[in-house]
């Protein structure tokens, strides 16, 4: 079932992978400053991804197994970021910038090293460190400092920076969840070893594959 049901389950990752994931770049050029920019394909930003890719951090782990309204809100939320992120990356936090801390702005900023990319890879040129904007009602804590985090990210051309993203923690439970949906992906051919979405999902195949998907959503 999909994210929107009230019945939906952390499985169906799996067939959001397969069914919404098809954003492999055609066409890459380099970033010429480092920073994290889009590739020339990109698609225009949607509204509805809003919900997702706010800018914001997840302080505490998902209860992936709960039932409570906010633990199914979660679970739909980290459906949707896995299922239509352009990038996923395991990124560490390396300093922690508070209200008016950076360069005299009054956003909240994280410098993160990105440490391995689990979905998809960046173009040519793009920086292991990342100066990230954090939009949140709450002060961000020091002791981000040194952690290990999930970054979600969806690009936004046009838009300064031209991404959206969502960091969330790495507890064992989640990132297990995760990597294990992501090997599945790969094992069907959704994903080559990269994480970069396969020409699987293009064509008469995929579009096959796409249809039986959203049947059992």
């Amino acid at each position: 079932m999909p994210p929107g049901s009230s019945r939906w389950r952390p499985k169906s990752v799996l067939w959001l992978l397969a069914a919404a994931l098809v954003i492999g770049p055609s066409c890459k050029p380099r970033s010429t400053d480092g920073t994290l920019t889009p590739p020339s394909d990109a698609a225009e930003w949607e509204s509805k991804w809003r919900p997702a890719f706010d800018d914001d951090y997840t302080a505490e782990p998902i209860n992936l197994e709960g039932r409570a309204p906010h633990d199914v809100r979660d679970q739909r939320l980290l459906a949707l970021r896995m299922g239509h992120a352009d990038l996923m990356a395991r990124v560490r936090v390396l300093q922690v910038w508070g209200r008016g801390r950076y360069q005299g702005q009054q956003d909240q900023y994280v410098e993160v090293e990105i440490e391995e990319y689990l979905i998809n890879q960046p173009i040519k040129g793009t920086a292991e460190r990342q100066i990230v904007k954090v939009i949140s009602e709450d002060e961000l804590p020091g002791s981000l400092q040194g952690r290990s985090l999930v970054m979600f990210l969806r690009w936004a051309p046009g838009d300064q920076p031209p991404y959206h993203h969502h960091l969330m923690p790495m507890d064992e439970a989640t990132i297990g969840f995760m990597v294990a949906r992501i090997e599945h992906a790969k094992a069907e051919g959704v994903l080559d070893a990269e994480g970069v979405p396969t020409e699987k999902q293009g064509g008469k195949r995929g579009k096959k594959k796409r249809k039986k998907a959203k049947a059992k959503g």
